[in-house]
């Protein structure tokens, strides 16, 4: 059989004949030419399978293909070029994988059919239309794979392909394969959420009903907003990424009515801050807290108010609940009108509220920390109370007392009589501390504190600065003092002073007055008045100056001179009136004592006065004093 042409001729055959061409590698069979019949069968699928099988081919033909080149001769005549027959190609070995019949980038709906499996082939011989035997180009034993289905996910017998049940994300992981739903309905069931891409794995557009009908699937019976979801669809389909936890559809939260309320109706300081000299709004300073006169309307009470209730995806309602109602205790020096809700200040004072007792005291009440959402404190009367902290860079000052139940971090805190703070004074970047009275705190870290009266702190007393007119007692927690210089006029009671550490530690007795500094000043300025006269007409004789001088200006550098003597003989009188004032501070610190009630490390320096001594070793529990007999500092 020729390969490029098989015919079936023969003189005296009536029938449809048929010519056909052979491909040069031997896989296809066409017809290149037909003979209309003489009298004989005409052209049928059946003559082109015997015409075939003559002309030596074992191959079957294509049915679909003859039928299709018998109906082209009996419409026109005409032949196409049309395959009869085609060659079987050697099969190449295979492994078996796992097809993505779609972009997994993108989600799958319930019905996609998402993979199929393809299974593992083995090398087999071809054949060409002529019967020529074709070798697979490779030869080794193809492996297979387990694919296991996991949730959501179901086979089509019929199609060997994975079915998604719901619409979600396909994972194909350590052999399982499963479709991770997108939509999550939030656990009051008034939300659904899900991530909204734009198309489907298929690349086929996301409409907005494709996504309602997954939501009435899953039990949603409330309206949804198919605008919304078109435009959030539009919008990830313009952007190419998905919009990530979007609400699909929502119901609606019950909304709870306001509790009853106070509105208070005094004058108050500025809510944002008070404008500074540069025209800038300084957030800390709000101005002072007013005080509250007798007679003045202060308050109105309001009622609460009802609910507003809501609806789940299910169309379910869900109740809401009223508000509370306030209930206002009197407290002193506040009455109430006939209406119940007018209330009015009996006394001068700051209004407060607490614990819904309202009262106008003495004392305000600062609910937090003094931040910038309370600004400064600063009060024209009376005390405060903070239950918060004071932060960094604020500042609280009270004519009485002021109580910090948190700690107070490098601020200025100042009171007319005492400061007592519940936790630490921390003051790394700054600060003050200053009481007329006394100050009170669990620890101190960097701390600058001035007390008119007693200094009190429970445990660490480390690297602060402490002037205290009264006494310092540090025993009823750890009661340590390391680092830093503490001074006080009337005396210490400590657990322990210094450290293992050598960390430079000083504390001592030392009485100083007002007066004291007064003179002190007046003799320095006294001293620098010397100076200049020295300075200018020298220290000689005045004989000796006045002979150096021009006559005409005698007269005028002899009251010089005659003012140097004044200004010598009032610094002789105040040095004598200090030396004296000195004496008797010294004698002031007589009696006055440190108790140490568990032990002095080396290396503390102590100071009685202008006296002082640095321990060289470690001293248990004792008293440090001032022996007259002795004129110095002993440890006993």
């Amino acid at each position: 059989m020729s390969k490029q042409h098989l015919s079936i001729m023969a003189q005296q055959n009536t029938d449809a004949l048929f010519r056909f061409a052979m491909s040069e590698d031997g896989m296809k069979l066409g017809v290149s030419r037909y003979f209309p019949p003489n009298g004989g069968e005409g052209p049928s699928v059946e003559l082109l399978r015997r015409q075939v099988a003559s002309a030596g081919v074992q191959l079957p033909i294509d049915e679909i293909a003859a039928k299709q080149v018998v109906e082209a001769i009996q419409r026109d005549g005409e032949i196409r070029r049309m395959v009869l027959v085609h060659g079987i190609p050697a099969q190449e070995p295979k492994n078996a994988s796992l097809v993505a019949l779609g972009d997994f980038e993108y989600p799958v709906f319930p019905g996609d059919r998402f993979a199929r499996k393809h299974e593992p082939k083995h090398a087999a011989d071809g054949q060409t239309i002529d019967g020529r035997v074709l070798k697979p180009t490779q030869d080794f034993e193809p492996e297979d794979i387990e694919v296991t289905m996991g949730e959501n996910v179901e086979l089509d017998p019929l199609t060997e392909a994975y079915v998604s049940q719901v619409w979600g994300m396909v994972r194909y992981k350590d052999g399982v394969i499963s479709v991770d739903p997108i939509p999550t309905i939030d656990e009051d069931a008034i939300q659904v959420r899900g991530n909204i891409h734009g198309k489907d794995f298929r690349g086929q557009d996301i409409t907005p009903a494709r996504l309602e009908k997954e939501m009435r699937d899953l039990g949603v019976v409330i309206d949804i907003d198919s605008d919304r979801l078109d435009a959030k669809l539009r919008q990830a389909r313009a952007n190419g990424v998905p919009l990530f936890d979007q609400v699909i559809v929502a119901g609606k939260h019950p909304v709870p009515g306001r509790d009853g309320w106070f509105e208070f109706l005094v004058s108050s300081r500025e809510l944002s801050g008070v404008e500074d000299d540069s025209g800038r709004l300084d957030f800390k300073n709000r101005g002072t807290y007013p005080l509250v006169e007798p007679g003045q309307i202060v308050g109105r009470l309001h009622p609460p108010t009802p609910g507003e209730g809501g609806i789940d995806i299910y169309g379910k309602t869900i109740p809401a609940h009223g508000g509370q109602e306030l209930r206002i205790h009197l407290g002193e020096n506040v009455l109430v009108h006939e209406d119940k809700i007018t209330y009015e200040s009996k006394a001068q004072g700051i209004l407060v509220m607490e614990r819904n007792v309202i009262s106008v005291t003495d004392c305000l009440l600062i609910p937090g920390n003094v931040d910038l959402n309370s600004g400064n404190v600063k009060l024209e009367h009376g005390s405060v109370k903070i239950l918060g902290s004071v932060q960094a860079g604020f500042e609280v000052s009270a004519p009485k007392h002021v109580i910090v139940q948190g700690s107070v971090e490098s601020a200025h805190v100042y009171a007319g009589g005492n400061i007592d703070v519940g936790g630490g004074i921390l003051m790394p970047d700054g600060g003050k501390i200053e009481a007329e009275g006394d100050v009170a705190a669990s620890y101190t870290t960097n701390a600058n504190i001035y007390a008119g009266g007693n200094v009190k702190i429970s445990n660490d007393i480390t690297n602060s600065y402490i002037r205290a007119e009264g006494k310092l007692i540090a025993y009823e927690g750890k009661g340590h003092i390391q680092g830093g210089d503490i001074q006080t006029a009337k005396g210490m009671v400590v657990n322990e002073i210094g450290s293992d550490l050598g960390v430079k530690t000083k504390v001592g007795l030392a009485i100083e007055y007002e007066s004291d500094d007064e003179l002190r000043l007046e003799r320095a300025k006294i001293k620098e008045a010397i100076q200049r006269i020295d300075d200018t007409l020298g220290t000689d004789p005045a004989e000796s100056i006045l002979m150096r001088t021009p006559p005409e200006k005698r007269p005028a550098v002899a009251e010089v001179l005659k003012h140097r003597i004044t200004l010598v003989k009032r610094r002789k009188a105040l040095s004598e009136q200090i030396n004296q004032l000195m004496l008797k501070r010294q004698e002031e610190l007589r009696g006055l004592k440190i108790k140490v009630l568990r032990q002095v490390h080396p290396g503390v320096t102590i100071y009685f006065g202008n006296k002082s001594v640095t321990t060289k070793k470690r001293a248990e529990a004792c008293t440090i004093s001032w022996s007259d007999s002795l004129r110095q500092i002993v440890l006993d």
